[in-house]
C-alpha cells in the first residue's frame, strides 16, 4: 500500500472573502501523528497583490475542546515572533500555496487555521492527515467521496 492511499483530507473553502473577513478550519488530529495544510488564495490580477503580503493573518492554532481555549502554535504564525514570512505574491497572476507540515505528536487534539486575506478573493485549505493509528481505508473515512488507487 501507497503511504498516501491512508490519509484523510479535511477541506475548506470561502469564495468571494473579502479584507474584513477571515477563513477558518478545524482540522481534528485525533489518531494521526502528522497533518499538511495547505492553504491556497487565487491571484486576483490587481496591481495591489503583488506589493503586500498574500494574507494580513495566517496561522494555526491548537485546543483540546473543539471550538474554544485555542491558543497560537508559535511556529505556525505567519509575521509573529518564531513564526514564519507570509509570501508576497510574484505576479498579478499568481496563485499564492503556503504549506504547514505539523507533526500533532505532543501537540493538542484540534488545530485551527485562520486565514484573512490581503484583498478579496477566494481561499481554500486542504489538510492531509497522515501516519493514523487506523488507515482509513473506505471514501467516506478517508474524508473524499471517491477513492481509485491503481
Amino acid at each position: 500500500m501507497n503511504h498516501l492511499e491512508a490519509t484523510k483530507s479535511v477541506v475548506g473553502h470561502t469564495e468571494n472573502l473579502t479584507a474584513a473577513q477571515t477563513h477558518t478550519l478545524t482540522i481534528d488530529t485525533l489518531g494521526y501523528a502528522y497533518v499538511s495544510v495547505d492553504v491556497c488564495q487565487e491571484a486576483w490580477g490587481n496591481a495591489g497583490y503583488t506589493s503586500q503580503a498574500a494574507f494580513t493573518v495566517l496561522k494555526l492554532e491548537e485546543s483540546d475542546l473543539s471550538g474554544s481555549a485555542y491558543a497560537n502554535v508559535t511556529a505556525f504564525v505567519g509575521g509573529g515572533t518564531g513564526g514564519f514570512t507570509i509570501p508576497t505574491p510574484s505576479s498579478t497572476s499568481a496563485d499564492v500555496v503556503v504549506r504547514m507540515d505539523v507533526d500533532c505528536r505532543g501537540r493538542k487534539r484540534y488545530l485551527k487555521l485562520t486565514a484573512t486575506p490581503y484583498t478579496t478573493g477566494t481561499v481554500y485549505t486542504v489538510a492531509r492527515l497522515g501516519k493514523g493509528t487506523d488507515g482509513p481505508v473506505s471514501a467516506s473515512a478517508k474524508g473524499v467521496n471517491a477513492t481509485v488507487s491503481g
